[in-house]
């Protein structure tokens, strides 16, 4: 049988030790995953591998360390209320993006440096093509760690949250039917859509076509000999966070973007979610810095290339925004601190 690319799943669940792999159930399977693709890696010595022989025959490699990456989106949806988390927000969690609960009014997750080596176990199924009983195989991962951009394409498009994980290649195995997972009780909640949001540099109101956060990660591995895949887990060692958008460009009055540049001045970037139904998000940088501003041109209009390096909310009794930690780069909240 071949195996069908329409019919791949995926299934994550949090670790309760990093990098020892969970056994994952139907109840695991809980959120809408979209375009999962898997890339198993096998680091070979030296491919080019040649003893001394008197002739051009090579000889084999030293096939050693395993692991893979594994990537795919999510529309990003709310659970129906203000005090529930979503279930794509355990993969968030995975890419070092910590809870945080406004009592009975929100709760939202931020970047926070004891959620480095908050990992997970993934595992990719694909299915044969055809028959009643098909079955399938499994490429197993574990003590995987990620990094996430959040944003929407463009007018009336979802706000989408995008992954790539990196973890260790535990096994790839065959699946009997029978032993395959099924859907479980998976967000129903509609998408949030990128109309009727309001977008503030500052205290300046914004006309933009699209944005993304890239939450900067950058991932390495926990390297030890005992292991048999050579890793104990991965984790995240740096975090870089940056905001990308193209703002229609307003008159130097309104808003002096080349003078704050020069300047180096910095501020506040909220990208605002209405009160209204299927508008359930606040995604906030308490303390941006423009780096980049190219003159661009979009429907006919000239506009900003923007893009901001997210800087920390501050220190201790300094800090831009008062309610986030001093260490925080942004914010993504479900409805209201208070």
């Amino acid at each position: 049988m071949a195996y069908s690319m329409n019919l791949r799943f995926l299934v994550g669940k949090l670790e309760t030790i990093p990098g020892t792999m969970e056994t994952l159930a139907s109840s695991d399977f809980d959120v809408r995953v979209r375009n999962p693709e898997v890339s198993p890696i096998i680091e070979p010595d030296d491919e080019a591998s040649k003893y001394a022989n008197g002739n051009h025959g090579e000889d084999e490699v030293v096939l050693g360390a395993q692991s893979g990456t594994i990537s795919f989106a999510t529309r990003m949806c709310y659970a129906g209320d203000v005090t529930t988390e979503p279930q794509w927000w355990k993969f968030a969690h995975g890419c070092g993006a910590k809870t945080v609960a406004y009592t009975t009014t929100g709760i939202a997750i931020q970047p926070l440096k004891d959620y480095d080596t908050k990992t997970m176990t993934i595992w990719v199924y694909d299915l044969e093509v055809g028959g009643a009983t098909p079955a399938g195989v499994i490429y197993k991962f574990s003590g995987c760690s990620g990094n996430m951009t959040m944003g929407a394409e463009g007018i009336g498009k979802p706000w989408m949250a995008a992954f790539t994980f990196t973890g260790k290649l535990e096994d790839i195995t065959d699946v009997a039917y029978a032993s395959l997972l099924e859907i479980g009780d998976i967000d129903t909640t509609h998408p949030e859509k990128f109309l009727n949001n309001v977008m503030t540099i500052g205290s300046v109101a914004q006309c933009i076509s699209s944005f993304q956060l890239d939450v900067g990660n950058e991932v390495n591995p926990y390297i030890c000999q005992s292991e048999s895949t050579g890793y104990k887990n991965f984790q995240i060692t740096a975090r870089r966070p940056r905001l990308s958008c193209d703002p229609i460009m307003q008159s130097v009055a309104t808003e002096d973007v080349w003078g704050k540049m020069t300047s180096g001045l910095t501020g506040a970037i909220t990208t605002e979610a209405l009160s209204i139904a299927s508008n359930n998000f606040t995604l906030t940088v308490p303390k941006a810095q423009q780096i980049q501003a190219g003159v661009a041109n979009r429907e006919g209009l000239i506009n900003w290339d923007a893009n901001f390096k997210c800087l920390a909310n501050g220190v201790t009794g300094a800090v831009a925004d008062a309610v986030m930690p001093p260490e925080a780069t942004w914010e993504l909240l479900i409805g209201d601190r208070a």
